[in-house]
This record gives C-alpha cells, structure tokens and sequence, in this order.
C-alpha cells in the first residue's frame, strides 16, 4: 500500500516538472530565496494536497508564479497559486481581501508567509483578450473598473503610485541620457508628467494595478478581475495597462481614441489625465522591459507619442508646463 502511494506520488511530480524558463525566470528575478523555493517545491505541492485534500493538476502557462488548477475530492475545483513570498504577494493577497469578491477573483484560502493563495475556479476562464468586438471589450472592462475601485482608506499597507514616479527616477539616474528607444527628452518629459499630476493631488482609490484584457476572465456568463498588483492611486492610471493591450501594429491611435472615449464617459474620468498618465506609463513600461532585459513592446512604444499627441491637440504641452 505504501508503495503504490509512493508510485502515485512520484507520478505526480513527474506531472508538475516545472518548465526550464520558468525555473530561471524565478531563479533571477528571486536570487538566492528563489533557488531554496525552488528546492522546497515538491513539499510545498505536498503539503497543499495533504492540508486542502485535493490533487494539483498540471498548470497553466506559466510567468512569474505556479498557478494550476486543483481537483477536490468532491469532483470540484479551485486554482492553486504559489510565488516565492515576496512584497508583491503580500499586496496582491491584501488587494484581493478589500476588493472581496467584488468583480474579483474569490480567495479561499491562504497562508501568506508560505506563498499560498486557493482561489475559486473561473469557468470557462477565457480572457476577454478572445473577445473580438473593441467596442464591447472596452465596455466590459469599464464594468470591471466600476465595480473595483474602492476610496483609499486609512491603515493600507498597498504600494503607492509615487512608487512607479521613483522607478522611472531610479532608471534616469543610471541611464541620465536615456536609453533607446527611450531617449533623455522622453524621459524627463516621463518625469515632469508624474510629478505635475503627483502634485495635483487628485482622489485616490485602491486600483487593480495590472489590469488588462488578459487578467479579466468569464465567469459563468459575467466577467471577473484577476491577479491584481494592489496600488493606491487615482482611477485615470488604473486605465492604462488595458489601453496599451490588445493593440494592432499599425492605427493605433483610432482604436486609443476610442477606448477612452468610452471610459470618460462610462466611469465619468478626467480624459486629460487619462492621456498624461498613458504618456508617463508607457515610457515608464518600456524602461521596465529594458531594465530586465526584455524586448520592450513596440505597440506601448508608439502609443507614447499617440498619447502625447492627443494630450496637445487639446491641452497643449504633455506635462502641463
């Protein structure tokens, strides 16, 4: 009996073989905490299946942690997600508890310190990236934003928007002439824009902070959130990440335009803002992927100077100066 146990363990594991670029993935970006994660994995999917009594499926694609579906023992199922324990975590687990549910992903369970997060099982889980009507998509998502954005409170632990200001001072002071595409005019035009609409002191929310068409799923005949960063911030930020998606290579500033013509008028936002922060947030996002060594993606690229344009075709200069 024991042996048979054994065998199906060992065929378990042989189930979750962790991709190779995953492993480095975590392996550089976590150091030293992540080769000891990364050796601990198999008890860690253990210890999830004894205490929850239920089998770890094989995952979904993978990024920056494992996530896979878990069967129950009574035929259902939930998503299993684990990360290397981290800052990240700790705000995504703190964002999911205020958001509770509401045009969010459920959580189940969790053991934070140990990166443990059980959420519900959206079903059928498609992205609203296969949804093909722009128009429809964009309507979808303002439903989302609606149903999230909560008035900050007091006594967050969230990170804060002046965290994304101080990234792109960060990359100024080591490349103080830019980096290309990037070039030193963007970037303090970058940094001029952050801290003008900084300095205006708008009302602030807890954001999403990565929401884009690929982390809305269906569920059941509605949609839900997933995945969210947790950030304290205004809501014309939070629109950005879904503006830069799902774009095409070439006109794309119709198809912009149009999505924050919906938005301003769905959620009632200021559109000037909307196109400064896109401004800001695409130089900031292309630094991001030059910074980890990554191909910075093209369509953020271009809508920079799309975000900049419209923004001066009806208020003049980008940063407000």
């Amino acid at each position: 009996m024991a042996t048979a146990g054994r065998l199906q363990s060992v065929e378990n594991r042989t189930m979750l073989n962790l991709p190779n670029d995953y492993v480095q993935t975590i392996k550089n970006i976590h150091k030293g905490n992540g080769e000891v994660w990364l050796k601990n994995f198999d008890a860690l999917i253990d210890y999830c299946e004894t205490k929850w009594k239920f089998k770890v499926l094989p995952p979904f694609e993978l990024s920056y942690n494992f996530v896979a579906p878990a069967k129950k023992e009574d035929g259902g199922e939930v998503v299993l997600k684990l990360s290397v324990p981290n800052k990240e975590f700790h705000s995504e687990v703190e964002a999911l508890r205020y958001f509770d549910g509401i045009g969010m992903v459920r959580i189940i369970e969790t053991e934070v310190e140990k990166g443990i997060l059980i959420l519900e099982r959206l079903t059928p889980g498609n992205t609203l990236a296969t949804h093909e009507d722009d128009i429809e998509t964009t309507e979808i998502a303002a439903a989302i934003m609606g149903e999230l954005w909560i008035p900050e409170t007091s006594g967050l632990n969230l990170p804060k928007i002046e965290e994304r200001e101080r990234s792109l001072l960060n990359f100024h002071r080591k490349h103080p002439k830019g980096r290309a595409p990037i070039t030193q005019e963007l970037l303090q035009k970058a940094i001029h824009t952050f801290r003008s609409l900084l300095e205006e002191k708008n009302q602030r929310y807890i954001l999403h902070g990565d929401l884009h068409h690929y982390n809305i799923l269906k569920s059941g005949s509605s949609w839900l959130a997933i995945d969210p960063k947790g950030l304290v911030g205004e809501r014309e930020y939070d629109t950005i990440q879904f503006l830069l998606n799902k774009l095409p290579e070439e006109n794309i500033e119709p198809i912009l335009a149009r999505r924050i013509d919906i938005l301003v008028e769905r959620l009632q936002l200021d559109e000037r803002r909307i196109l400064a922060w896109g401004f800001a947030h695409g130089v900031l996002s292309t630094c991001w992927s030059l910074e980890d060594g990554e191909e910075y993606n093209i369509q953020f690229y271009k809508s920079i100077f799309i975000f900049e344009k419209l923004h001066m075709v009806k208020y003049r200069k980008i940063h407000g100066k």
